[in-house]
């Protein structure tokens, strides 16, 4: 039996009637919908069952460490200070606009126990950006640092609460809110009821508030057991172990907390993915690849998940050589495709690690493939295998549905989808159709289930009547010798409408030859497809606030240079 019928045969097995992740039918919204049997009412019962790793340590930020029972006790009794002080409560929306710290975590908690809706704001964006959220989302209070406090206070009409450099907080006043510990008491929300709202990229226009649900938040977390209970028996078989002793060999899950908590891959996934787990968060003041390799050794950090940047800030590290990664067991990168010189320098790298991927957005609770270990590498170009209880479609420009194997726009039903945009009317009537999520992404689905990603829509680049993926001429040029980074993009053309632009950032030291990059594209890319111009730069790329490349600012830098 091969690997991947194994795992399907295992993952079927542990979704069948009586099991743990049972599947059944329901009707949500009138979407006939797959769905957990045992799903929670709501996110605050996980919370409640995190309270039995007590003992272990769950956040470390600095020299500040907390364990279970000291963080859920402070963010309950700051969730009572919140109902009591501020009627929090269900239908109310509370923002976080804070940088990484306990204290983001603890107001998430807190606000969630209160059973209203955390609404996740972008810290980085600039002030306007910041108080253009709040106000469209119809915040009623926000919760930040002083930094953010002080940017938005001109602007935000409603109470603020600074989150201050000594762990406390402070209300409107600036006075300290006593914080009585108190135990967790779960709230009344229901599975449809809004448990977060978090921006999209906003790579065109304002970003949009897309509203998850406890239902959509708990589908993804019990996705997430369901894959790695999959993972665990495939390998428990394997040397002939019981699943349960496997696991209890386990040392506790320990992340380094790369992704800002405000993107979906922070908060969902490596938040809410340590509490269900019992797992540790260990923080950073800023991203530095020393720093990051003296707490993978002092922390014994077991998961270490980003974009390709800093796995490649990591592997040219003077520090790398000497640093002590055996804790390391699973590599996840995200944010886009991983390059396949990237995968091989990870993989001599880290030799004990299960390397992973997946495809995702915020609009589908950061995940509608994934893989792990060998069902990752078995088809490592692809953005994973779908997730049990999502459904896809393969559609032409007219929605109509493609055959296996054809490239189209990708559309994708399933319980963890999001309830919309929150106030977007038009914008929800744009990528919702019967039920289904467009998702503006290109790619092509196997009789596997592995779905591949081929460009984003907007990314095309129609030279000529032709279309042109700009993932593929990246994938191609990111194997040439020299390149460490490499972004396509289109600029208007008389002639052609659009021309193929190649930027590039190559490896410390590297001298490339735009010549040779060409002759090296010709030789696997059709001739319309090769870039017409080629641009190094020894600066690293700019990019958003979840590591993506920043096309918007790189063809503005590429125009101003041209005029």
């Amino acid at each position: 039996m091969s690997v991947l019928a194994e795992l399907d045969r295992i993952r079927d097995g542990l979704s069948a009637p009586g099991q743990q992740f049972e599947l059944i039918d329901q009707t949500i919204n009138g979407a006939p919908l797959k769905t957990y049997r045992n799903l929670p009412r709501n996110l605050t019962y996980l919370i409640l069952e995190a309270g039995g790793h007590a003992e272990r340590t769950f956040i470390v930020s600095g020299e500040r460490r907390l364990k279970y029972s000291e963080a859920l006790s402070r963010a309950s009794g700051l969730s009572e200070r919140l109902k009591s002080d501020y009627g929090v409560g269900a239908g109310t929306q509370i923002a976080i606009a804070m940088r990484n710290s306990p204290e983001w975590i603890l107001a998430f908690i807190a606000i969630l126990l209160a059973g209203g809706t955390a609404v996740l704001v972008n810290s980085r964006g600039a002030p306007d950006e910041i108080i253009h959220g709040l106000h469209d989302t119809e915040c009623m209070l926000v919760i930040a640092d002083r930094r953010r406090a002080e940017a938005i206070a001109d602007g935000f009409r409603g109470p603020i609460i600074i989150a201050d450099d000594a762990g406390n907080f402070r209300d409107p006043l600036d006075e300290i809110i006593e914080i009585a510990p108190a135990p967790v008491r779960v709230s009344d929300a229901t599975p449809e009821d809004p448990a977060i709202i978090m921006f999209t990229s906003g790579t065109t226009g304002r970003p949009k508030g897309a509203v998850l649900t406890h239902r959509g938040v708990s589908t993804f977390l019990f996705g997430m057991r369901h894959n790695g209970a999959t993972y665990l028996t495939h390998a428990a078989r394997r040397m002939s172990l019981e699943p349960a002793a496997l696991a209890a060999a386990f040392p506790q899950m320990a992340t380094l907390a790369i992704f800002p908590l405000f993107h979906v891959s922070g908060a969902s996934a490596m938040l809410l993915g340590a509490i269900i787990n019992g797992g540790k968060i260990v923080i950073m003041d800023r991203w530095d690849p020393e720093v990051a390799l003296s707490l993978i050794a002092r922390e014994r950090i077991t998961s270490l998940q980003g974009p390709p940047s800093i796995f490649w800030d990591v592997l040219g590290s003077l520090a790398f050589e000497s640093a002590d990664l055996s804790s390391i067991t699973n590599i996840g990168i995200g944010g886009q495709a991983t390059p396949p010189n990237l995968l091989a320098a990870i993989s001599k790298a880290f030799p004990k690690a299960a390397p992973g991927g997946g495809f995702g957005m915020t609009e589908t609770n950061g995940a509608i493939a994934s893989g792990t270990g060998e069902e990752y590498l078995s088809n490592p170009k692809a953005g994973g295998r779908l997730l049990p209880g999502v459904e896809v479609r393969i559609t032409d420009d007219e929605g109509h549905d493609l055959p296996l194997g054809a490239v189209g726009e990708i559309w994708v039903r399933g319980a963890l989808v999001m309830a919309g945009y929150w106030n977007q009317p038009e914008a929800n009537a744009a990528v919702f159709r019967d039920g289904w999520l467009r998702t503006g992404d290109i790619g092509y689905l196997d009789s596997n289930r592995f779905i591949t990603i081929v460009d984003r829509k907007k990314d095309v680049i129609i030279r000529g009547g032709e279309n042109i993926y700009c993932a593929e001429l990246e994938r191609v040029f990111q194997e040439f010798p020299g390149v460490m980074e490499v972004a396509a993009f289109g600029t208007a053309d008389d002639h052609w409408g659009e021309r193929v632009v190649l930027a590039i950032v190559p490896h410390t030291h590297a001298d490339l030859d735009k010549a040779a990059i060409l002759a090296f594209g010709r030789d696997r890319l059709a001739s319309y497809k090769l870039p017409s111009e080629i641009t190094v730069q020894k600066a690293p790329f700019v990019r958003n606030a979840v590591g993506k490349i920043d096309k918007a600012a790189l063809r503005r830098a590429y125009s101003a240079s041209k005029s």
